[in-house]
C-alpha cells in the first residue's frame, strides 16, 4: 500500500485537488442546520398536539419601560397591539391588551378584558384589578410588558428575520428603554449569524497560529505551507462532503476543523520526528519511515475515527451526521497527511528542527519525564486526582438547560434571561388532565402548578361551552378538555421534571394522572435521554479501543488493560477537576469527552507502538522504555502543544459546547501526557512479556 502512495503521490495529489475544487464549490451554497429543530422533532409525533399556540413558532417579544406606564402611554402600545396583529407574518398576538380572564356570570362563564382603555375612569378600575390579578404579561411596577407572537408557520427565512427586526426597531413610547426578542427563531437566527462568523474567525486565527508554531518546532516554512494548506483540504473536503450528503452543515460541525488541524499536524509531526539524511533511496527511505512509524499513524486514525463512528448509535440526528463527517475527515487527513510526508521526502524538505528555545523547553520537559524515580508524594497526589475523578464520576449530575448552547456573557442569554428574571421563563409547556375533573380538582390542581413555579397562560377553568374555544385559544376537537398552558424558567430538566413528578403524586390519591407536551416538555425529556446514548457511546469507543490492542496483540489480555489505562484516567481526572467548577453532563458538551478520547487515544497508541517496536528489534525493557521517552516522547509533546495552540482560540467562542471543547480536550491532553511518558512506560514494562 505504501508504495502506492509513493508512486502515484502526485496523481492522489491531483484527485484531492481536484475533490477539493468540488466541495468548495458546494460550500458556496451550505446550509446550516441547527440541532434545536431536530431535538425537538424527535417526539412530535407522540406529542399531545392541543393546537392552542403553536410553541415552535412562538416569539417572546419583552419592552422594558424607565418609569411606570400611564393611561396615555397604554393606549399606544394599545395601537402597536394592534399593528402587529394586523401583520402578515404574525398569526396571533397575546398581550395586556387583550388578556382576558374568564368570570362566572349566571348561567354562563364570560370571557372579560382584564386592562379597559375606553376612557381614563374605567382604566383606573382595571389597574387595581390587575395589580390584585397577578397579569402574567405585565411585571407588578408597571415597567415591563410581554407579547407572546405565534408568527405564522410558513414564514421563510427572511420573513421570519424581518418581523424579528421589526420587534427590534419598534418604538411604542417616549418612555421605553430597551427591548428583548427571545424564542425558537430568533435563536436559530442569531446563531446562523454567529456560526459562521465564528466559523470563519476562529479557523484563520487557529490556522495562523499553528503556522507561526509549527514554524518554531520545524523551521521548514515549507513543510508548514504544504501542512497548513493540506489541513484546509481536509476541513473544506470534509464539510463539503458534509454538503453533498446531507444538504447542508450541522451547527456542531463547527469544531470539526480544530479536529482536523489537530489529527492533520499530529500525523506529520509523528511522521517527521527524530528523522536522518536520505543516504540511499528516497523510496526505500519512505518505506521504511512508514514501517517504523507510519503504521502507528494510521492505527491512530483507524481507532480516532473508529471513536467517532459510535455516534452512530446515538438518535440525535446532527451528532449522528458529526461523527459520519468527522470520520470520513479523519481518514482523508490520514491520506492527505501520507501525500505531505512522500512529497516532501520527494523534494528533500522533510528535514525539520525547533529553534533553540523551543528545543530547549522541549528537552526539559523530556529530562522531566524521564526520570526514573519519583517521591512517594508526587504519587500520592496523583492517586488524590484519580480519587477525586471517581468521586466526580459517580456523583454528577446529567442535566440539560435551554441555553446551555451559549455563554452567559453572550447577547442571546441576555435577551432570554430577561424573560426568565421577569416574566416566568421562555420553556413552554401544556399540562393535560386525562380525566375528567371536578372545578374544585382543576382549582387544586392550578393552584400546586402556580405553587410548583410554573407561570400559567392559559388554562380551561370555567370552559364548559368552549369560551376558550371562541376567543381563538383551543381547536374544537379539544373544547372539552382540561389543560394549562404553562411556561417555566430555564432551570434545567431535571428540576422541571421532578416538579411534574411531584404535581403526579400531588394528585395521585384523586386518580387523577397527566399527560404533556410543548416543546420544553419535550426538550426535558429527551435531552437526558440523548446524553445519555452519548455516554454510553463514549463507553463503547473506549471498550473498542481495548478490544483492537487485545485482538492485535494475540488476545493477550493485558493489552486490553494498557491500551484503557492511559486513556481512562486522564479524563477522568478533568472530571474530577471540572466537578469543582459546576460541571454537569449535558446534551452540549457528553459528546466532546467522546472527541477527547478520541484525540488523545492517539499518544498513547503511539507510544505502545514504539516500546513493541523496540522490543521486536531485542532491545532491553529499561533501554526500550528510554528510547520511548526521548524519541516517541517528544512527538508527543510536540502534538500536545499542537492541541493548545489549536484550541486555544476555541476558549473564546460563543457557544458553550466549542468553548467547553476548547478547556476540556487542553486539560485532558495535558494530563495525558504525563501519564503516557509517566506511567505507561512503567505499565508496559510490568504487563508485557
Amino acid at each position: 500500500m505504501y508504495k502506492f502512495f509513493w508512486r502515484y503521490k502526485y496523481w492522489l495529489g491531483g484527485v484531492i485537488l481536484l475533490l477539493f475544487g468540488i466541495c468548495l464549490y458546494q460550500l458556496s451554497n451550505a446550509k446550516i442546520y441547527f440541532d434545536s429543530e431536530r431535538i425537538i422533532n424527535e417526539l412530535e409525533t407522540n406529542n399531545v398536539d392541543l393546537k392552542i399556540v403553536d410553541d415552535n413558532n412562538l416569539i417572546f417579544f419583552g419592552v422594558s419601560f424607565n418609569d411606570s406606564l400611564e393611561y396615555s402611554e397604554f393606549t399606544k402600545i394599545s395601537n402597536f397591539h394592534r399593528s402587529l396583529k394586523k401583520s402578515p407574518y404574525v398569526n396571533r398576538v397575546f398581550s395586556i391588551i387583550n388578556e382576558r380572564k374568564v368570570v362566572n356570570m349566571g348561567l354562563y362563564p364570560m370571557p372579560k378584558k382584564v386592562l379597559k382603555l375606553t376612557d381614563e375612569d374605567r382604566y383606573k378600575n382595571s389597574i387595581k384589578s390587575i395589580q390584585n390579578y397577578n397579569s402574567n404579561f405585565i411585571t407588578p411596577d408597571f415597567k415591563n410588558l410581554l407579547f407572546l407572537i405565534e408568527a405564522k408557520k410558513e414564514l421563510t427565512k427572511e420573513q421570519t428575520r424581518e418581523l424579528i427586526q421589526l420587534l427590534y426597531d419598534s418604538d411604542l413610547t417616549s418612555t421605553q428603554s430597551d427591548v428583548f426578542v427571545a424564542g425558537r427563531s430568533p435563536s436559530e437566527l442569531y446563531f446562523e449569524k454567529k456560526v459562521i462568523v465564528e466559523f470563519i474567525s476562529i479557523t484563520i486565527v487557529s490556522g495562523l497560529l499553528c503556522f507561526f508554531f509549527l514554524f518554531l518546532i520545524t523551521q521548514n516554512i515549507k513543510l508548514v505551507m504544504l501542512t497548513v494548506c493540506s489541513v484546509i483540504m481536509s476541513i473544506v473536503t470534509s464539510l463539503g462532503i458534509s454538503q453533498i450528503l446531507f444538504g447542508g452543515i450541522e451547527l456542531v460541525m463547527i469544531i470539526t476543523p480544530a479536529i482536523l488541524f489537530i489529527v492533520c499536524i499530529s500525523d506529520i509531526m509523528h511522521l517527521s520526528n527524530k528523522q536522518e539524511n536520505i543516504v540511499k533511496d528516497k523510496e526505500e527511505f519512505f518505506l521504511e519511515r512508514m514501517d517504523k512509524v507510519g503504521k502507528a499513524v494510521v492505527l491512530t486514525s483507524l481507532t480516532t475515527g473508529m471513536s467517532f463512528l459510535t455516534f452512530l448509535l446515538n438518535d440525535i440526528l446532527p451528532i449522528l451526521r458529526f461523527g459520519i463527517i468527522t470520520s470520513i475527515g479523519v481518514l482523508f487527513t490520514l491520506l492527505v497527511a501520507v501525500l505531505v510526508y512522500a512529497i516532501s521526502i520527494d523534494k528533500n524538505f522533510h528535514l525539520t528542527r525547533p529553534t533553540k528555545k523551543i528545543g530547549g523547553i522541549f528537552e526539559s520537559l523530556l529530562a522531566y519525564f524521564s526520570k526514573p524515580n519519583r517521591s512517594p508524594f508526587f504519587h500520592f497526589l496523583v492517586s488524590c486526582f484519580i480519587g477525586a475523578g471517581l468521586f466526580a464520576l459517580f456523583s454528577l449530575n446529567i442535566d440539560n438547560y435551554l441555553t446551555d448552547e451559549i455563554n452567559k456573557k453572550s447577547e442571546v442569554y441576555q435577551q432570554t434571561n430577561y424573560f426568565d428574571k421577569n416574566f416566568g421563563g421562555i420553556k413552554p409547556l401544556t399540562i393535560v388532565v386525562n380525566q375528567e375533573a371536578s372545578k374544585d380538582e382543576l382549582i387544586d390542581i392550578q393552584n400546586n402548578i402556580i405553587n410548583l413555579g410554573f407561570v400559567i397562560d392559559f388554562n380551561s377553568m370555567n370552559n364548559p361551552s368552549g369560551v376558550m374555544q371562541k376567543i381563538g385559544i383551543i381547536s374544537n376537537d379539544f373544547e372539552n378538555s382540561d389543560y394549562f398552558v404553562c411556561r417555566s424558567g430555564d432551570e434545567g430538566s431535571l428540576v422541571t421534571l421532578d416538579k411534574l413528578s411531584k404535581l403526579e403524586s400531588m394528585h395521585q390519591s384523586q386518580g387523577i394522572d397527566f399527560s404533556y407536551s410543548g416543546a420544553g416538555y419535550l426538550f426535558d425529556l429527551l435531552a437526558n435521554d440523548l446524553t445519555k446514548q452519548l455516554i454510553y457511546g463514549l463507553l463503547l469507543a473506549i471498550l473498542s479501543i481495548g478490544f483492537v490492542f487485545f485482538i492485535l496483540n494475540k488476545f493477550d489480555f493485558n493489552y486490553f488493560i494498557i491500551a484503557l489505562t492511559p486513556n481512562i484516567i486522564p479524563i477522568l481526572v478533568s472530571l474530577g477537576i471540572l466537578n469543582y467548577f459546576d460541571f454537569y453532563f449535558s446534551l452540549s458538551n457528553a459528546f466532546i469527552f467522546t472527541i477527547v478520547f478520541g484525540l488523545i487515544v492517539d499518544d498513547s497508541i503511539h507510544v505502545i507502538s514504539a516500546y513493541s517496536n523496540n522490543r521486536k528489534r531485542g532491545i532491553d525493557k529499561a533501554t526500550a522504555i528510554k528510547n520511548v521517552v526521548n524519541q516517541t516522547g517528544l512527538a508527543v509533546v510536540k502534538t500536545t502543544f499542537v492541541v493548545i495552540v489549536c484550541l486555544l482560540p476555541l476558549a473564546v467562542s460563543e457557544f458553550k459546547s466549542v468553548s467547553q471543547l476548547s478547556v476540556i480536550t487542553i486539560l485532558s491532553a495535558i494530563i495525558a501526557v504525563f501519564f503516557d511518558l509517566i506511567y505507561l512506560p512503567r505499565i508496559l514494562k510490568r504487563l508485557t512479556k
